[in-house]
């Protein structure tokens, strides 16, 4: 399988967990390299919206484009920086800082509605600060 970054590989146990190499190491901290026809391309953390399981697939969707990587969504939740990215579904990781409306079941990032998982949404309202009462 290929890599889904520099400085990452496989632990080794067979379980297909991906563990990070000393990440101060890495050369480029705010981005991660993406397989895409046969070559690596860059994708900032800040230009990520959300990413998409499905299977042995991601769907990474970026502002300016949307690409399919080999990869499982559990990959990415491992190398994605924890204070950047919340898992808010089993199939849906989103970048926080692009949420502008959240309901019980889905958020609004742009113009799209990406659906939020009952376990996962208490986890996400107890990391906002709000106002007001219900």
């Amino acid at each position: 399988m290929k890599e889904l970054l520099e400085g990452v590989k496989r632990n080794g146990n067979g379980n297909g967990q991906v563990a990070l190499e000393n990440s101060s190491k890495l050369l480029i901290k705010n981005a991660i390299f993406v397989r895409e026809k046969g070559s690596l391309v860059k994708v900032k953390f800040q230009d990520i919206l959300w990413l998409q399981g499905d299977g042995n697939y991601t769907t990474l969707v970026a502002k300016n484009f949307v690409v399919s990587v080999r990869n499982i969504l559990k990959d990415f939740e491992d190398v994605l920086p924890k204070d950047q990215f919340m898992r808010i579904h089993k199939s849906y990781i989103v970048r926080l800082e692009e949420i502008i409306s959240i309901s019980p079941r889905e958020v609004k990032i742009g113009d799209h509605m990406v659906p939020v998982g009952r376990t996962y949404y208490q986890r996400l309202i107890e990391g906002i600060q709000k106002l007001g009462g219900d």
